[in-house]
C-alpha cells in the first residue's frame, strides 16, 4: 500500500484561472483534492479544487488544475433527492481512507443542457471525497438503480411543492388549535 503525500509544500500558493479573461484565484495546497484514478474519460487529470459562487448556487465547480480549461459542474445530491442513499463499497472506502461517514462529501456531476430545465445529475456515479485526506473518486452505486440523468429542475420543483404543502398544512393545524 502506498501512502499518498502532498507533492506541494504547505505554504506554496498556486493559481487557478477558471475563466482566462477574468481573475486567477490563489489556491493553497491543502485545498487541492487528489483523484488518484482521475475521473472516467479524464484519467490523466488528478488534481482539482472546488469553487463556489453565490450566483451559481446550488451548483459548484470542480476545476482541474491542469488543464485549466477543464471544469465539472457539480451539485449536492441530497439537495435534489432527500432520499438519496448511495452505498460506498468497502473497497472504495478503503481506497479513500474513509474511517467515518462524516468524512465523506458526496457530489454528483451535472450535465447542463441548452434548455436549463433539462439539466441532469448523475446519481448512479457520484463523486465521493474524503474531506480530511483531500482525496476523491467517482464510484458506481453497485446494486442500486439511481438514474444517470436525474432531472434537477423537476426534482427542485417537486421539493418546493412539497414544502409549500407542508407549510400550508401546518398553518391549517395552527388555525384549528387557535
Amino acid at each position: 500500500m502506498k501512502t499518498l503525500t502532498n507533492p506541494y509544500e504547505q505554504d506554496q500558493v498556486r493559481k487557478v484561472d477558471p475563466y482566462s479573461r477574468l481573475v486567477a484565484y490563489p489556491v493553497q495546497a491543502q485545498n487541492i483534492f487528489h483523484f488518484p484514478e482521475g475521473v472516467p474519460a479524464f484519467e490523466q487529470v488528478k488534481e482539482f479544487v472546488f469553487l463556489s459562487k453565490p450566483d451559481s448556487r446550488p451548483f459548484l465547480f470542480m476545476q482541474a488544475l491542469r488543464p485549466q480549461d477543464l471544469s465539472f459542474v457539480c451539485i449536492d445530491p441530497f439537495l435534489i433527492d432527500p432520499d438519496y442513499a448511495p452505498r460506498i463499497s468497502d473497497a472504495d472506502a478503503k481506497f479513500l481512507h474513509l474511517n467515518a461517514v462524516e468524512d465523506a462529501l458526496v457530489l454528483c456531476i451535472v450535465t447542463v443542457a441548452r434548455d436549463v430545465t433539462n439539466t441532469t445529475a448523475n446519481l448512479q456515479a457520484p463523486l465521493v471525497i474524503n474531506i480530511n485526506a483531500c482525496m476523491g473518486k467517482q464510484i458506481i452505486c453497485d446494486g442500486q438503480n439511481y438514474p444517470v440523468r436525474y432531472r434537477i429542475w423537476d426534482a427542485l420543483d417537486n421539493i418546493e411543492t412539497m414544502q409549500r404543502e407542508n407549510r400550508a398544512s401546518e398553518q391549517v393545524e395552527v388555525s384549528a388549535k387557535g
